[in-house]
This record gives structure tokens, C-alpha cells and sequence, in this order.
């Protein structure tokens, strides 16, 4: 009887090793996935935008290849790729208006604003005197110069190298598009229809339902937007168009977005009316977004896959570590499309209830099960 106690027992201590080895073997694994990601940032990120644009524009190219003569099919691609164009100047166009208001506006607040730099700069040097015991240069003014000057310098190479950077994932979409048709006519080919049939069945629901998330967040942005600038104008905030920009532009990104939006017009409303009008500011504010996120957001998303918050600043967090600011740009697309792919495959659909922001599973799978 001890005999095989003794053997029960080496039994499940080698079954425990074996899973304590999978364990840190699949930790291994995870580390050297994020270091690649990492050392393969000059080709990934490039990738990746080109194949959201690629994803995002697909229908139209499809809708006019299917309209033209075999020999034009190549007019699908372009005319898919003319809509991206169209939407940077449009988005081009919004960033000139909204830098032609703001310019015009600035001499009116040149003093009030060199006063709060200059209040600003004495709050960082208390606190570096505090925490570190420097008192700093004692030079705040030629500071704030050389401060903003180098700010400009490197708001004009984070330009130059993001026009770079999307011209290569512009072309690369268009290389997307234009064999998009013959990839899938060599995976067919290979598999076989019968095989392949279910997956492309997969991969066209989560294009559709990407394209979806992509479509609900820019008509909530839009709203929001309007919004912003109809409330933020009742009190009279300077730079109302900035605002009601950036409100659109960081809705993109949840979460974070929204209180980093709301945050700087309520800091003007501060310099400008004091705290009772920042106070009434941020009040409206925060009811525009409790409405956006809870009443109007939710009835536009329909069945839309939505994830977590904390697992939206986590993804915010970890793909910033590996790519930077484009990681920023592109952490919020990539949870949702890694998401909606993992409610189509039936084995993987526990890692995306982990990741939705439900805490029944019967409702996240009537929402969330392809139809």
C-alpha cells in the first residue's frame, strides 16, 4: 500500500514538473514573440497600417472591380486607394482649418499663455527642488525658448518621418489590393475548396466587423466632435475648433482618448474663466462622454465586439513599449481585430470573453456568435 502511495505520489510530481516546464516554456516563448516584435518594428508597423488600410478600403475596390471589364480590374485597387487619398485630405484639410483658427487666435492669448508657461516651468522647478533637490537653472524664460524650440524641432521630424512612413504603407496597401485576388485563388488551390471554404467564410466576418468598429468610431468621433465645440462655445473657450478635433481624433483610441479630450479644454476654461467655469466645463464634458459611451456608442455597435478597458490601456501600454507612437496608433485596431478573430474560432473563443468587456458568458456569445 505505501508502494503505490510512493508511486501515485512520483506520479503526479512528474506530471507537475512536466506542467511547470510548459509553463515557462510558453513563457519563453511569449518573451522572445515580444522581443521580435520588437527588433522587427521597421518592417511590422509599415506592414501592419498597410494591411488595416488594405482591409478597411477592400469593398470599394471589390464594388468597382466587379463592374469593369476583366482587363480593368486594376481600376478596384486604384479607385480603393483614391478613397484613402480623398480621406488624408479631407483629414489634411480639417488640420489646416483647425491651424488657421488657432493661429489666428494665439496673438490675442500671447500673454496669458507665456504666463501660464511661465507658471508651468516655476511648478516643475518646486518640484524638482522638492523631490530632487536641484533648483533648477532660475532661468525659466530662456528655458521656455529653448523648451519650445526644440519642441518644434521635434514635432517637424516626427512629420518627415511620418509622411515617410505612410507613403510606404500606401504603396504596400495597394500591393495588398491588387494581389489580394490571386493570394486567395492560391490558398484555395492549395487547400482545396471544401477546406478553405470555412475560412474564407472566417476571414470575410472579421473583415466586415473590423471595417464596422472602424465605421462606428469615426461616427462617434464626428459626434462627439460637434459636441464638444456646441457645449465648449456656451462658456466662450478659445480654440474651440482644436478641441472639438481632438475630441474626434483621440476617440479613436478609448479609454485614454476621452480624458485626454477632455482635459486641456477644461485646463483653458481654468486660465480663462476660472474654476467655477472649469468646473461646469468639465461637468458637461463628462456628460458627453457618460452619453457617447453608454447610450449612443452601444446602439450604433450592435453586435461590435467590445473590449475591455483595462485591457485597452494594457494594449495601450505594451504595444507603445514596442513600436512607440505608431504602436499607440495602431494598439487599439490590433486588440479589436485580434479579438473579433479569436469570437470566430469556436477553440478560441474563451481568450475573446477574456478580453470583452462582459461578464456573462451567455450574452457575450449572443453577441458576439457569427451569424
Amino acid at each position: 500500500m505505501a508502494q503505490r502511495e510512493d508511486t501515485d505520489g512520483n506520479q503526479r510530481w512528474s506530471i507537475d514538473r512536466i506542467t511547470l516546464g510548459l509553463w515557462l516554456v510558453g513563457l519563453l516563448a511569449a518573451l522572445a514573440v515580444l522581443w521580435g516584435l520588437g527588433a522587427a518594428s521597421p518592417v511590422l508597423i509599415p506592414l501592419a497600417g498597410a494591411f488595416f488600410v488594405a482591409v478597411a478600403v477592400a469593398p470599394v475596390g471589390r464594388w468597382v472591380r466587379d463592374r469593369v471589364p476583366p482587363r480593368l480590374a486594376l481600376l478596384g485597387p486604384l479607385a480603393a486607394m483614391l478613397t484613402v487619398l480623398l480621406v488624408l485630405a479631407v483629414f489634411a484639410g480639417g488640420l489646416w482649418f483647425v491651424g488657421q483658427r488657432v493661429a489666428g487666435e494665439v496673438p490675442r492669448h500671447a500673454e496669458e499663455l507665456q504666463r501660464l508657461w511661465g507658471q508651468a516651468n516655476g511648478w516643475i522647478d518646486g518640484l524638482r527642488e522638492q523631490f530632487l533637490g536641484d533648483s533648477g537653472s532660475g532661468d525659466s524664460g530662456g528655458g521656455g525658448v529653448e523648451a519650445l524650440s526644440g519642441l518644434v524641432a521635434s514635432v517637424l521630424t516626427a512629420a518627415r518621418e511620418a509622411v515617410s512612413t505612410l507613403v510606404i504603407v500606401l504603396f504596400l496597401a495597394l500591393l495588398m489590393l491588387v494581389e489580394a485576388p490571386v493570394w486567395r485563388e492560391k490558398i484555395v488551390k492549395t487547400l482545396g475548396p471544401e477546406r478553405c471554404a470555412t475560412t474564407v467564410t472566417a476571414v470575410t466576418a472579421i473583415a466586415q466587423q473590423f471595417r464596422r468598429f472602424l465605421l462606428v468610431s469615426t461616427t462617434l468621433g464626428l459626434i462627439t466632435g460637434a459636441l464638444y465645440i456646441g457645449w465648449l462655445s456656451l462658456f466662450g473657450i478659445d480654440f474651440l475648433f482644436l478641441w472639438g478635433f481632438l475630441a474626434f481624433l483621440l476617440n479613436y483610441i478609448p479609454v485614454i482618448g476621452s480624458v485626454g479630450a477632455a482635459t486641456l479644454p477644461v485646463l483653458m476654461a481654468l486660465a480663462q474663466g476660472g474654476s467655477t467655469t472649469a468646473l461646469m466645463v468639465a461637468g458637461g464634458l463628462l456628460v458627453i462622454e457618460q452619453v457617447m459611451g453608454n447610450f449612443i456608442g452601444p446602439r450604433l455597435e450592435g453586435k461590435q465586439l467590445a473590449i475591455s478597458p483595462l485591457v485597452i490601456v494594457s494594449s495601450l501600454l505594451l504595444w507603445s513599449w514596442l513600436w512607440g507612437a505608431a504602436g499607440t496608433v495602431l494598439a487599439v485596431p490590433m486588440t479589436v481585430l485580434i479579438a473579433i478573430a479569436l469570437s470566430h474560432i469556436d477553440a478560441l473563443r474563451p481568450f475573446a470573453f477574456v478580453l470583452s468587456d462582459k461578464s456573462d458568458r451567455r450574452r457575450f456569445e449572443a453577441r458576439t456568435r457569427p451569424e
